[in-house]
């Protein structure tokens, strides 16, 4: 919905794990929004190259990305792209706002709080090991964080 040239900078580090999640998530949301935006993912082949992240959001702009977005800790990259550009960045992971304070739009954080509880209740009952735990939206092990430095308009915030 911020995007005029409905085109995305979606840039991940390798399609595997939580990256990829992420990274098809946000391409299924945009899509969702309008079935024909140019949302599609690139991939650095490294989580923590920053220069390929950089290279791979400048290429993004140049292909006409007014948004971007990004998976991995060499994100740092991609991000001084988006302040350089003055364009909306979507964060991953943690609230990146502290790099991009007027840039980032949001950001889908982890909160390990709801599997810590499941962890600690278990050891308490005297299990120890043996579980996985899942994180989602809907438990709060996931939330969207926004930015109270980006003026996003209230009827996108409000479809978000």
């Amino acid at each position: 919905m911020l995007s005029k040239s409905h085109k995305l900078g979606v840039i991940g580090p390798i399609a595997v794990g939580d990256a990829k999640l992420y990274v098809d998530g946000f391409v299924a949301g945009a899509k969702s929004i309008n079935p024909s935006i140019d949302a599609t993912p690139v991939y650095t082949g490294s989580f923590s190259d920053v220069s390929l992240m950089k290279a791979s959001a400048t290429a993004a702009v140049s292909r006409g990305a007014d948004v971007l977005t990004g998976s991995s800790q060499s994100v740092v990259g991609a991000i001084g792209v988006a302040v350089d550009k003055n364009l909306p960045w979507f964060g991953t992971q943690w609230s990146q706002a502290s790099l991009a304070p007027k840039n980032e739009v949001s950001a889908q954080v982890y909160d390990w709080t709801p599997s810590l509880i499941q962890i600690i209740n278990l050891i308490h009952t005297g299990t120890l090991g043996g579980a996985s735990f899942t994180i989602s939206l809907t438990n709060g092990g996931e939330k969207i964080q926004y930015n109270s430095g980006y003026a996003l308009p209230a009827d996108v915030k409000a479809k978000a």
